[in-house]
């Protein structure tokens, strides 16, 4: 029996540190939010949204409203992953390489939990007690203890989050009875979902030459500039978009802004159409030079990852350059070809 039932007990309210559990649309379940290398997701069971890959999401503490893109599933593991977008995704606060500690010294022993969950439009953020009474190596059933009425509701309870120790020890799945639930662990689910953020470094990367100047993609805002940095990442892609095989080898492309002067960069963007047999890039590495043609200086910028719906962006501050090199280091489907649609220097 999925999780359907709201459990209404006595409780002290509580403010949400950042924003850790969310609502699914309006009752439908729960949702784990984390960080990974800048952007936000929500993990969620498979079946509380298997009808629509677009999902509406809530966090408490104060109210925080956001939309999600499921990109990924599991359905053998009743498993989901989506990308947070909006307000909600700048309360992500719980980073995906902090959750993957080892959960087994947490439960060992452990006789008691938290079960953390949202209602009613981010109004309520409950929390029940739980007792484990079965741990093995996949799940953790509990059996909530508040004193109070167990009383039927629209919704339920699946993706609640729950807590030992203080720390996450997994997310709701589904229930046997009223009173009992069982919680897919969290080491499992970063088993699981481990391949969809991984990715190796590599030593070495395959560099695309530069087009001719007015092929390939546009670079705008430079009144100053000469605009010599108009590139395309082969010589005959015109303004369309850009697609290769993905190899398992990082891409390196430079642009050059300007010949002889550096300028105010403040902006870099790029955008990938997803469609079947396309991928977006996702770890990318930006280094922009600073200095004059004779006298080059290098620097790293932090850039986030690329969004499995294809957006990348990332405000440089109005900072100083004249050239740029993007680095792709993987993508979020190896087996499909990479597209890069627009490439936007402002």
């Amino acid at each position: 029996m999925w999780l359907r039932r709201l459990f209404i007990g006595l409780f002290l309210g509580s403010q949400a540190h950042g924003a850790d559990v969310a609502l699914v649309d309006d009752e439908l379940g729960q949702a784990l939010l984390m960080s990974n290398r800048g952007l936000c997701y929500a993990v969620l069971p498979n079946h509380v949204s298997k009808d629509t890959d677009r999902i509406a999401l809530v966090a408490p503490s104060p109210v925080a409203v956001g939309a999600a893109e499921i990109f990924w599933r599991d359905p053998e593991n009743d498993l989901a992953v989506a990308y947070v977008e909006g307000a909600l995704s700048e309360r992500c606060t719980l980073e995906y390489t902090d959750l993957t500690s080892d959960l087994a010294n947490v439960l060992l022993g452990a006789e008691t939990g938290l079960i953390k969950s949202v209602h009613f439009d981010g109004a309520f953020f409950d929390r029940i007690g739980a007792v484990l009474i079965d741990v093995d190596d996949q799940f953790v059933t509990v059996r909530t203890t508040d004193v109070g009425i167990d009383a039927d509701v629209m919704q339920g309870l699946s993706g609640a989050m729950l807590s030992v120790d203080g720390k996450i020890a997994g997310i709701a799945i589904d229930a046997e009875d009223t009173g009992e639930a069982r919680f897919l662990r969290l080491d499992r689910i970063t088993q699981l979902i481990g391949p969809v953020f991984g990715g190796a470094d590599h030593p070495s990367a395959r560099t695309i030459a530069p087009a001719p100047v007015g092929k390939g993609f546009r670079v705008t805002g430079y009144a100053g500039g000469d605009k010599a940095g108009v590139v395309g990442l082969e010589a005959e892609t015109g303004t369309g978009p850009w697609i290769s095989a993905w190899t398992g080898d990082p891409i390196e492309f430079e642009v050059t802004l300007s010949n002889d002067q550096v300028l105010a960069l403040n902006s870099i963007t790029m955008t990938t159409q997803v469609g079947e047999g396309f991928t977006p890039a996702r770890r990318i590495e930006i280094q922009i030079d600073r200095g004059l043609p004779n006298t080059p200086y290098w620097k790293d910028l932090f850039t986030p990852d690329m969004s499995p719906t294809g957006v990348f962006e990332v405000s440089t501050g109005s900072t100083w350059a004249r050239r740029v090199k993007i680095r792709i280091l993987d993508v979020w489907s190896p087996d499909q070809n990479l597209r890069i649609d627009t490439l936007v220097f402002e």
